[in-house]
Order: C-alpha cells, then sequence, then structure tokens
C-alpha cells in the first residue's frame, strides 16, 4: 500500500516519497471518526466457519454486513485466533526467501518454506527498493531489523514469556573505535527513508545524509540502499576487527556471518576517515526501547516483533489514530491486514480482510471479534493470509487482495510444537464417479490428536464396498458394474465413507468426445477428452481406453487419451471418430486440413526486435539449436524484463508484416521455451485494418521443443490476414512470479486450412399412405409408404436416410439403426422410445416399428437431430425434406 509525501520542495524528496509504501505523512493525526463508522458498530459481525490449523491455532471465517454511504455492503474477513498460553503453538515471524531480507517472497511461499501452518503478511515497505521492513523485526530471538525514527509507528511484539505487546520503539546506538571515538548508529537493515518531526532529526531530512548503518548476512545483497542521494563509504568487519574500508565505494558481497559492513556518508564517512584503520578492532553498541521513557522494557528478550503502521484499538475501543492515515487509503474501503490481542493477553488475532473495509470500520471489526489492542498492518495489494487445510502439508491461498500473491517483505506465521499424536481423522481423496473396468487409487489425509498431518506411510487403512459392483486391493478399487456402493475405510479410531457411482451406459445423460484440436492432419497427435453427464447429474470425464473408437475417413491409434493420425483417406475432407462406451455412442467429426508453412526463419525474412519501455533484448537468426535439422535455422527471440514496469513485453516483428493467403482454420509454430511462465503470443491484422493478439500460451513452463497452435476460426478477420509479431509477455498482476531474464526460438509457422467440396443438397418429397415419392425430381417407388401412428410420421428409414445422403447401418443382433451424417450420429432401437441423438439421450414420443419388414422411424425427431428442414402440406399431406 503506496503514501505520499505531501512537502516535496527538497532534492530527491519527491522519488523517494513516491516509492515509500509506508506513511510519511507529517501533520494532525486524524482521530477515528465514531460517526462515519456507526452504520459498521451497530451491525454485529457473525463467526460463519472455523476450523483448527494446530493445537493452539484456529482459522474463523466472519461474514459482516452493514451500511455503507447508505448502500448495503458484505465483507469476508479471515482470522487466526492463537492461544498464547499453549504451550505447543509459537508465533514468529518470516522474512523474504531462505530468511534474508532484500529477497521478496509471497506469504504462502514465505509459510511452506519455513513449515509454517499459517501466516499472514506484516510490515510495509518500499516496492521500489531492496525489499525491507520499514519497521523493527525480530525472528526467532534474533535481531532482523531495527525500528526507524519515525513517529506514531506501532510494533507487535512477545516477550521471552509470550507476552503480547504493541507499542512504539526507537532505536539507540553507536559505533565506537579503538582510539574511543564514537559515532551514532543509524540502524541496522535498514533502507532509506525520510525524518519526520521526532524532535531529534531535521523533519524531512534524508535518513543516509551523515548516517552510519550496519548491515549483517540477514540483508540478502551487495547493494546496501545505495539511492543515488549519498555516496557510500563501506567498513567490512569480521569477528570484531576491521578487515578492510572502502572510501568511497562498496563491496561487492554480503556481509559474513562472523561479521557485517558498515556504510557511511557525510560526517559519519569523516569520522571513518578519523578513527577507523584497517586491523583495528571496534565495537558496536545498540539496543531498542519504546519511545516512551516511562515504558521499559527488557527489549533483547523479544522473541519475535513486527513493524506496523498505526494503532487502531486500544483499552477495547476504537483509538485515535497515531499517524496520518489518507496515504494508507484510510477512508477507502480496500484489503485490509491487523494484528490485536486480547485482554487477558491469551489470545492474539491475525486478521486479514480480502473484500474491503475502511480503517473505522476495521476498528469496529476488531472490537466485535474481542480486539483489546491492535494496530494496522501492511494492506491493500500486499494482504494475503495463508493457512494449512486439516490433512494438509502445504498451506493454501485463503485471503488476498483480488487473488494477487504480491511478494513482500515479511509476514507472521503460526507454527506447531506439538508431539505426534494419534490420528484422529482421516480425509479420503480419490473419484467418486467411476466407469466400468476402471480402476481408481484413493488416498488419505490424515490428522492427529494435535490437528497436525499425518503423512501418507504412516495411515493405517482397511478398504470395503458396501455393494459388490468393484473390489479393493489395497487402497486400488476396480469397478465391475454399474450401480452406487459406499467406500468405507478404517484407519484407528477414525473411519470415514465416500459415496461413489459407477456409470453404465444406462446412466448417461451426455457424452461427448473434444479434441484439442478443431482439424485433422496427418503424422499429428491429439489429446481426445471424453466428457460425461450422468442423469444423477455426476459429471466426470470418462477414461479414453475405456471406450471402443471407431474411425472414418482415416486410420490411426490411440494410448490413453492420445490419438496418433497416421494417414488421411484419399479424397475425403472430414474425419469421424465414433466412440462407444456400454452401448452409449457419441461421434466427433474433424474436418481435414492441408498444412501450408508460411515461414522457417531460414530466409531472408527481415525480422526486427521491439518491446515496451525498458524491456531490453534481441532477435536473431540460429542454426545448430538442439531438436532442430541439421543446418536449420530457427529464430531467436532474447528478453530482459527486469527495467520495465506493468506489463512487459519483447517483440519479434516482421518488418514487411508476414502475408497469409486465404482463410487458414488455425496456426501452428514450433516453440523451443525457457521454463519461464511467461505468455507466448502473436498478433495479426486483417484487411480492414484491425489488430487480434492471438494467444499460444499463458503458462510457457517447458525447455524442450513443442508445437503450439491457436484456432483461427474464433477470431471474426477482414481476410486476408497479415501476421506482424511473435513476442513474450509478462503481465503485470503476478509480473514477479514468472523468470524477467530469458530466450525461446521460434521455428516451422504454418498455417492449415480445410479441405473443401461443394455442397449437395437433396430434395426429398414423399407423401403420407403413397409409395411414389421425388428424389431431386426423379419419381422412385417404396414398398411401404409413410404412414401416421399416434400423431406421428413414420417413414422408410433406410430410403430417407440414403437419399437426403447419409449412411444407415442395421445391427441384427440389437435391432439397431445407426445413421451418419456430416456431424450428425443417431442409435435407434425397434420398439424403445429411448434413443441417442449426437452423444444425448433422448425420448421420441413413439418407437421405431417394423413394418414390412420395413423400419419405420418416426420423422420429427430425426429429422431435428439431423438438422433437416421439413415442409408439411396439410391440404395433400405431402412432406418435404431438404
Amino acid at each position: 500500500m503506496h503514501q505520499e509525501k505531501r512537502n516535496k520542495s527538497k532534492p530527491g524528496r519527491k522519488l523517494a516519497a513516491l516509492l515509500l509504501a509506508a506513511a510519511m505523512v507529517v501533520g494532525p493525526w486524524v482521530q477515528s471518526s465514531p460517526i462515519y463508522a456507526a452504520t459498521a458498530a451497530e451491525s454485529p459481525v457473525l463467526l460463519t466457519a472455523q476450523e483448527p490449523l494446530t493445537y493452539g491455532a484456529i482459522r474463523k471465517t466472519y461474514d459482516w454486513s452493514f451500511v455503507r454511504n447508505k448502500q448495503p455492503v458484505s465483507v469476508k474477513v479471515n482470522v487466526v485466533e492463537v492461544d498464547l498460553k499453549n504451550p505447543y503453538v509459537k508465533l514468529d515471524t518470516v522474512v523474504g526467501t531462505g530468511g534474508q531480507l532484500t529477497k521478496k517472497q509471497n506469504v504462502r511461499k514465505m509459510a511452506n518454506e519455513t513449515g509454517a501452518v499459517a501466516a499472514i503478511n506484516g510490515d510495509f515497505f518500499n516496492t521500489k527498493a531492496e525489499g525491507v521492513p520499514m519497521g523493527p523485526q525480530v525472528s526467532g530471538g534474533k535481531l532482523v531489523a531495527t525500528p526507524p525514527y519515525l513517529t506514531g509507528w506501532y510494533s507487535f511484539a512477545l516477550t521471552k514469556e509470550n507476552k503480547p505487546v504493541i507499542d512504539m520503539f526507537t532505536f539507540q546506538g553507536k559505533i565506537v573505535a579503538r582510539d574511543g571515538a564514537s559515532y551514532p548508529l543509524g540502524g541496522i537493515n535498514k533502507t532509506y527513508y525520510w525524518y519526520e518531526n521526532d524532535g531529534v532529526h531535521e523533519e524531512g531530512g534524508h535518513s543516509m545524509v551523515d548516517g552510519l548503518y550496519m548491515y549483517t548476512s540477514t540483508w540478502g545483497q551487495a547493494d546496501r540502499s545505495n539511492d543515488g542521494v549519498t555516496v557510500p563509504t563501506e567498513i567490512l568487519v569480521q569477528n570484531g576487527i576491521i578487515k578492510d574500508i572502502r572510501r568511497p565505494g562498496i563491496f561487492e558481497m554480503v556481509a559474513p556471518a562472523d561479521g557485517y559492513i558498515l556504510r557511511a556518508s557525510g560526517k559519519a564517512d569523516e569520522f571513518v576517515a578519523q578513527h577507523l584503520k584497517v586491523g583495528e578492532p571496534i565495537f558496536s553498541d545498540y539496543r531498542m526501547l519504546s519511545q516512551d521513557p516511562a515504558v521499559q522494557y527488557d527489549a533483547a528478550s523479544f522473541k519475535t516483533m513486527i513493524g506496523g503502521h498505526t494503532i487502531l484499538v486500544d483499552g477495547g475501543q476504537p483509538a485515535p489514530f497515531s499517524h496520518e492515515v489518507g496515504g494508507v487509503s484510510g477512508y477507502s474501503p480496500v484489503a485490509r491486514t491487523a494484528i490485536g490481542y486480547s485482554q487477558n493477553e491469551q489470545y492474539a488475532y491475525l486478521i486479514a480482510a480480502d473484500t474491503g473495509l475502511t480503517l473505522p470500520e476495521l476498528q469496529q471489526f476488531m472490537v466485535q471479534i474481542g480486539v483489546y489492542k491492535g494496530m494496522n498492518l501492511d494492506g491493500g495489494g500486499s494482504t494475503q493470509m495463508a493457512a494449512r487445510p486439516l490433512g494438509e502439508f502445504q498451506t493454501s491461498l485463503v485471503s488476498a487482495d483480488v487473488g494477487y500473491e504480491r511478494p513482500v517483505v515479511n509476514g507472521l506465521a503460526v507454527y506447531s510444537l506439538s508431539p505426534k499424536g494419534q490420528v484422529r481423522d482421516v480425509l479420503i481423496q480419490g473419484a467418486t464417479t467411476l466407469f466400468i473396468g476402471q480402476k481408481a487409487t484413493y488416498s488419505l489425509k490424515a490428522y492427529d490428536d494435535y490437528y497436525n498431518s499425518v503423512k501418507a506411510d504412516e495411515i493405517p487403512a482397511s478398504w470395503t464396498s458396501s455393494q459388490p459392483i468393484g473390489a479393493f486391493q489395497g487402497n486400488v478399487f476396480t469397478a465391475s458394474a454399474a450401480g452406487k456402493t459406499k467406500l468405507t475405510v478404517a484407519s484407528g479410531k477414525a473411519t470415514k465413507s465416500i459415496d461413489v457411482e459407477v456409470i453404465g451406459g444406462k446412466d448417461i445423460a451426455s457424452l461427448k468426445l473434444s479434441s484439442s484440436s478443431t482439424s485433422l492432419m496427418a503424422n499429428s497427435v491429439y489429446t481426445l477428452t471424453a466428457s460425461v453427464q450422468a442423469k444423477s447429474g455426476a459429471k466426470a470425464n470418462l477414461p479414453v481406453e475405456s471406450m471402443s473408437l471407431e474411425f472414418i475417413g482415416f486410420k490411426g491409434r490411440v494410448e490413453g487419451n492420445r490419438l496418433m493420425v497416421d494417414s488421411i483417406d484419399k479424397d475425403v475432407t472430414e474425419g469421424r471418430i465414433i466412440a462407444r462406451y456400454d452401448g452409449f455412442s457419441t461421434m466427433l467429426t474433424m474436418p481435414i486440413v492441408d498444412s501450408k508453412v508460411a515461414e522457417t526463419f531460414d530466409g531472408m525474412t527481415p525480422i526486427t526486435f521491439t518491446s515496451t519501455a525498458g524491456v531490453v533484448g534481441s532477435v536473431y537468426k540460429a542454426t545448430g539449436l538442439e531438436g532442430t535439422k541439421v543446418g536449420n535455422q530457427a529464430l531467436v527471440l532474447q528478453y530482459d524484463f527486469t527495467k520495465g514496469t506493468g506489463t512487459t513485453v519483447a517483440y519479434a516483428k516482421f518488418a514487411d508484416g508476414l502475408k497469409i493467403e486465404g482463410q487458414p482454420e488455425s496456426f501452428s509454430v514450433k516453440v523451443k521455451g525457457d521454463s519461464s511462465r511467461n505468455w507466448i503470443r502473436a498478433e495479426v491484422v486483417d484487411s480492414a485494418g484491425k489488430t487480434q493478439l492471438i494467444g499460444l500460451s499463458e503458462f510457457a513452463n517447458w525447455s524442450d521443443w513443442k508445437t503450439l497452435s491457436a484456432d483461427l476460426t474464433k477470431y471474426n478477420f477482414a481476410y486476408p490476414i497479415t501476421m506482424t509479431r511473435l513476442y513474450v509477455a509478462n503481465p503485470e498482476n503476478g509480473h514477479d512470479e514468472r523468470e524477467l531474464k530469458g530466450q525461446i526460438a521460434f521455428d516451422d509457422l504454418a498455417f492449415e486450412y480445410k479441405k473443401s467440396t461443394p455442397a449437395v443438397k437433396n430434395i426429398v418429397k414423399l407423401t403420407v399412405d403413397q409409395k411414389s415419392l421425388t428424389v431431386n425430381g426423379k419419381s422412385l417407388v417404396l414398398d411401404q409408404a409413410p404412414v401416421i401412428y399416434k400423431d406421428n410420421t413414420l417413414v422408410p428409414v433406410r430410403f430417407v436416410v440414403e437419399a437426403m445422403g447419409g449412411q444407415l447401418t442395421w445391427v441384427d443382433e440389437q435391432r439397431k439403426v445407426i445413421i451418419v451424417k456430416d456431424n450428425h450420429l443417431l442409435e435407434l432401437w425397434l420398439d424403445k422410445t429411448e434413443l441417442i441423438a449426437d452423444g444425448e439421450a433422448v425420448t421420441a414420443e413413439v418407437p421405431p416399428l417394423l413394418m414390412t419388414e420395413r423400419t419405420m422411424v418416426p420423422l420429427r425427431i430425426i429429422s431435428e437431430k439431423m438438422g433437416w428442414k421439413v415442409t408439411w402440406d396439410e391440404k395433400t399431406r405431402g412432406i418435404t425434406l431438404e
């Protein structure tokens, strides 16, 4: 969350103030307005869910509905309640990656890296500086960072007795030379900031001017707060001895574990020149203390401490704000993070509201849930809470500003200290919908008496099925018949069941087969997916290997869910896949396309590098890349997003545009990835001048060659089209979660075109109770006339289907008719009203009937499903199909 300083008259002030994520405004502090928050205070907070995280910590979910500015508002707030008197739970701060400052990381990753069961984001920080907290931090009893010289900034701490403290802290320290001369120490592991009116420093002064600061090995980078305002001198100290002095200059290293690096400028640099010499001993003396001289702490014994912002609650009541809140959007409803403790000092409350609260509203919420004293933590885009679900070993994001996990500098985490207990409960994971012959593996997640997760190989399990429609071998259940059963596992003193349905053909409402591509090409590989919806409402994917597949128009084979197309039959324009499962059928029709390579990158096509602001890189053609043919060239696009802002993009631009002939159905390109997780896209301009962005991948997580494709039929192009750019993009949302440097390669850019044949339109005219008819004007005679049966017109199915250009198959042993035309597949059974049309179970008004050895089917149902136009002449009782 960002704030901007009001007075910007001094050189450099504007830049630093704009960068600060902390509040730096000097002026009268604003008291919480009871009138503003009155409506919220009158509305009760409702506890809607709670779940143990570990012994001594519970995650609670609250819903709160009230009226804001005459409009109804409903917010959800997650709270982790920690019992500070429980010996089996610990509260401590986490920082960055690997426990180092300057290496920001989102809260979930911090929690998982350190084995926490829950965590929230912590202190404010300068988003453009190195990535360190504005306030103090103590982790595991070790001082990580000292407080700044700022007024009204509160911190949360725990003493060695686990007593919670919320107070304002300051810092006193000095460096003593061998000759006894000393110089004030400005702080430990601090970035630059601007002083406020604290009665000691000049208001508005830059912290590094004339400053002497200490940096330990916890500061995880070689650059130590060099913002260009001051010229640094650095002193390397190991085991209390000055090892080296760079005056001016910096050490290109992280401080050693057995020492530290001092950074000096201005008057501090003069002190270094006069009193410090290589080889001499040096002494440091520093401590944290309350800003109130009347309050005494043994600050050196704090177990943990984390910085924050304004006080929110004191004495169980909304408190006057200790710092200006305009810079943290105090009166706007934004995501918030806060911490507080109960009056009896037994409970700490970690609070994350991701649906938006003003600070006065947050105060009212905290009071209602029992906070006696509490303070504001960094909110807005930094708001995050991660918590470990029961039975899991990793935390999940449970609260965040619009779901975005911003890398932050630190957080407050909850840890389990409990011993191993017996299994308390188990959670079953596995499929609830199966198919005949399918094997399903069921796994268990369990937690013990202390609500801590139990490893899978330590969970005893005995499985049973309530119905004989399958059998267990270990934890693998093989379905043998359709039906419903209850699978039960017994594990220690815990028993849990799961309802499972084994779906047969008669249970299916619809079966849809889809492919990873809309078109079909020889020597290509496709991924097939079979989606089932049961009549019970259950939805599942049917394993492709559980179906029998028939290929029409091409030759292919299936391995798992992958279809390998070996060859295309001669003179066909579309391929069909008919899939059957336990008497239920569906069909996928795919147009056969020809592929034309538009660019191999071996020629002289001019391609240049362009980018968004701040991005650097290049494009070039390379020979001999791994995975390419000998002598073949590929286009390499290198990029560096580190100095870009917002959404960063690197383009490989076709200087003259790559003009594409005709109307392609799709295009494909081979891409050698870089595991960057960035987006890969293309840009196309049509003949009307409209630019379209074509997505190829939104997660480039591979490092070898991969063929990417895009369906062009969904774009409303004015043909012909021109491809203008291929590019890599890193969207602003989640920018730091992707690699900022890398290179990808492109090869064999091709476009696919649908084979076309002239459309054939047949017109069939019949008359009820008459055997004469015409097909495209040619007279013919039937041996069974159309009839009216129970208000439905029945027609001889074979003649009508073949006259309309379709194919019909009779399956004698099943008394079944199969009709195929275009992309339609119908299956009907004699004397049954149930039929299957394009993968859907349908019920007709009347069944197909056998008349004079001819199968008669209801015209209405097949015409609707086949897409035929039917015209009825009441006067002549004539029927026209077209």
